[in-house]
């Protein structure tokens, strides 16, 4: 049975208009955004701001930056084992029955098949650096630990990160999208001819120096649909559909995953009660610091002392009176009540840091970070944050990486195989492959017969399997099949031609001689 296609115009007929329905989603995801916005004002608040909130205002400045470093951390410590710098984070394979075909027909065709996959790796890796991934992902990760939630839109120039309050998602019941809508504001200015032209025509925006523009994809029948609209107009030539969830260019991230809930919730909100505490508890100390640190002089009544003379006093200056017994200091001696709130302070921090993994990294901050490193920090993280990690690694690890496949310049084509995508941390295996071989060379070392070892072992299978677990492009640095057998040949043909050469010489000799 043939699956129903839908026009832009048979969707809004369903559905309604963008603006309309988001509204409505935007109604069910209030309370969601309430406190995504109570959990960025105790840690970073510019990530989740106010409705209205500009560049140019002023946002609020809690007492205390220990949630912004905890964030911060955090975030960072995702990144690196999302997307190490120096470790493609997926893992391109053929299907089995590829590899099996591959085996069958030649010795060398399933390494020569991994290194041309490896090849394409790097090429995607350098598109990474081209457009400068990490910067919106980033940000998207800090919003997922603060707000539990993050949108990011690929494009052929980057990637889009949208705030909580720009865009609303809906999802099925096992915890697929099946609505997005994205919310801009756009200067008319910067609309093209056609656009402006249908904005004019209606005479409640002429005056408006800006307009709304919504980005919608929804899925129908197994189908998605993209399009937008400026205001209440379509824009013409924004339509598009995909059959395949992986070639959609909307990617919906969560910090958790409940059947049931289309938005998820962040590891800060999961510890409000902690970071509130610590806040109320910063607050009462600095305020209280702020008393105990006042000096302030009293006069005795009746004392002959001038109050004008000790308030323009200067060093060293003499003034008639007794100022021992008729001067006093204001005093506030609760220095030991503040020991109880600084001991509870000291306890939520450290809880605090544990929960974010603060001096719990097996990875070092460096550009040569290892894959063995990554690989820990990523296990770390997994058991640390219940299974946070396998969440990303399925809904930003795997979309980014189809995404990225389907825009890049590799010429996939040509190889004729079904490729399967790994993400997490099974994409780091690389590394593990590269500890066996070790393991069986130093085994093989223990036999103590080198003649027997080469005679058994295939040196250039070793080779191309070593420089495939490193992902290393050995192009120009191993000699092919090809080329040793056309040195031998040369080396056999001088050795030919110095023997007959030494043959004539022999003769003419015999011949001078006689």
């Amino acid at each position: 049975m043939a699956t129903k296609t839908y026009s832009v115009d048979e969707l809004i007929e369903l559905a309604g208009s963008s603006k309309e329905r988001f509204s409505k989603l935007d109604a069910d995801r209030s309370s969601v955004l309430d406190r995504a916005r109570e959990c960025s004002k105790l840690t970073i608040p510019s990530v989740v701001t106010d409705s209205g909130s500009t560049e140019s205002d002023d946002l609020p400045t809690p007492y205390q930056a220990v949630g912004a470093r905890l964030v911060q951390n955090l975030a960072a410590k995702l990144l690196l084992s999302l997307m190490p710098p120096n470790e493609a984070f997926f893992r391109l394979m053929p299907s089995p029955e590829i590899v099996e075909l591959a085996k069958q027909s030649q010795d060398n065709a399933s390494e020569e098949l991994e290194a041309n996959l490896i090849t394409i790796e790097q090429e995607i890796m350098k598109q990474i650096e081209r457009e400068a991934l990490r910067v919106p992902i980033f940000e998207a990760i800090k919003s997922l630990i603060i707000g539990g939630n993050a949108l990011l839109y690929k494009t052929e120039q980057g990637i889009k990160s949208y705030r909580l309050a720009n865009y609303v998602v809906s999802r099925d019941y096992s915890g697929k999208p099946i609505e997005f809508i994205t919310k801009e504001s756009l200067a008319k200015d910067a609309l093209p001819d056609d656009i402006l032209d249908q904005v004019l025509s209606d005479p409640d925006l002429r005056e408006a120096e800006s307009v709304t523009i919504y980005t919608r994809a929804i899925k129908k029948e197994g189908v998605w649909y993209e399009f937008q609209e400026v205001e209440q107009f379509v824009v013409d030539g924004s339509d598009a559909s995909y059959k395949d969830d992986n070639e959609l260019p909307f990617i919906a991230l969560r910090w958790t995953s409940i059947n049931g809930e289309s938005y998820g919730r962040g590891l800060v909100e999961q510890y409000l009660g902690d970071f509130r505490s610590l806040e109320a508890l910063y607050q009462l100390m600095i305020e209280a610091s702020s008393v105990m640190s006042r000096v302030i002089f009293g006069k005795r009544a009746g004392s002959v002392i001038d109050v004008d003379d000790i308030n323009n006093a200067e060093n060293g200056v003499c003034i008639l009176g007794d100022l021992e017994n008729d001067i006093t200091t204001l005093r506030v001696d609760k220095g030991g009540d503040l020991s109880l709130p600084m001991q509870m302070v000291e306890q939520l921090t450290r809880r605090l840091e544990q929960a974010f993994m603060v001096a719990s990294s097996a990875a070092r901050d460096s550009e040569r970070t290892t894959a063995t490193e990554i690989r820990y920090l990523a296990a770390d993280l997994e058991q640390t944050l219940g299974g946070v990690y396998s969440i990303l690694s399925l809904e930003l690890q795997r979309p980014l990486a189809y995404l990225l496949l389907k825009q890049s310049k590799a010429d996939i084509k040509s190889l004729g195989i079904e490729l399967v995508i790994v993400t997490g941390v099974e994409a780091l295996g690389r590394n593990a492959e590269l500890d066996k071989l070790r393991q069986l060379n130093a085994m093989i070392q223990e036999l103590g017969a080198p003649d027997i070892i080469l005679s058994r072992l295939n040196v250039g299978a070793y080779i191309d399997r070593l420089a495939n677990a490193l992902s290393l492009d050995t192009v120009g640095l191993i000699k092919t099949d090809e080329e040793l057998a056309a040195e031998q040949q040369a080396q056999q043909q001088q050795q030919m031609e110095a023997q007959g050469a030494q043959a004539l010489m022999g003769a003419a000799q015999s011949q001078l001689s006689k």
